[in-house]
């Protein structure tokens, strides 16, 4: 019998959070909390490490535990998170790359102030899709349906990068979702005091099987 991990999800107040996404580091598993902040995910290790994100919160990480109920509490990117709090200084080496100006990798946001979006806004973004997609021949055959998570990162610029797959379908519709991901327009960067940065997004495409597609 597969492992299962339940909990609930509040704010740093306590109150219940629903809507936060749930999933299994390194896998295509997740779920959502529910308006209590419930949640309740079928894991593929009694080791699997749960990863939560939230619009407007902080990501967390935290070990399943596997029969036991867990709490997670998710702090307002306008709080600082506990771990932040009395963190100690950099070690010499550390402090002196920071003054000189060493190029660090660009941080990864998973939520912004101002989030990216599609140029146009929703409207153009179903025209684009409606324009392009391709329905694959595999998938027209067996009369098959489905939807292709896909994440990727939005630069400051604007550029789409490092799309991946985050969940899957089969019958060429992931090929099909990533190409189209790819070859979208440069979005709106996300901003954060007025400022683009890099923020991670994931995109749901769609694919309904029509008889005479």
């Amino acid at each position: 019998m597969a492992p299962v991990v339940a909990g609930r999800v509040v704010t740093e107040l306590g109150k219940p959070l629903p809507g936060v996404v749930v999933a299994v580091l390194g896998s295509n598993l997740l779920t959502s909390t529910n308006s209590d902040g419930d949640f309740l995910l079928t894991l593929n290790s009694p080791k699997s490490v749960l990863v939560f994100k939230c619009q407007g919160y902080r990501e967390q990480t935290m070990p399943a535990s596997v029969g036991n109920a867990l709490t997670v509490k998710m702090y307002s990117l306008k709080t600082a998170a506990p771990s932040t709090l009395g963190t100690p200084a950099p070690p010499p080496a550390e402090a002196a790359a920071e003054a000189e100006g060493v190029a660090s990798k660009p941080q990864v946001l998973n939520f912004s102030e101002v989030l990216p979006s599609f140029p146009g806004g929703e409207v153009a973004y179903r025209a684009y899709m409606r324009q392009n997609a391709h329905f694959p021949e595999e998938a027209q055959l067996k009369g098959a349906s489905g939807t292709v998570y896909v994440g990727f990162v939005v630069d400051e610029q604007g550029r789409i990068i490092d799309a991946e797959v985050v969940r899957g379908v089969g019958f060429g519709f992931d090929q099909e979702a990533l190409r189209l991901i790819r070859l979208m327009p440069w979005w709106t960067p996300g901003t954060v005091g007025g400022k683009p940065v890099r923020v991670s997004r994931t995109l749901g495409v769609p694919f309904v099987f029509r008889q005479h597609e």
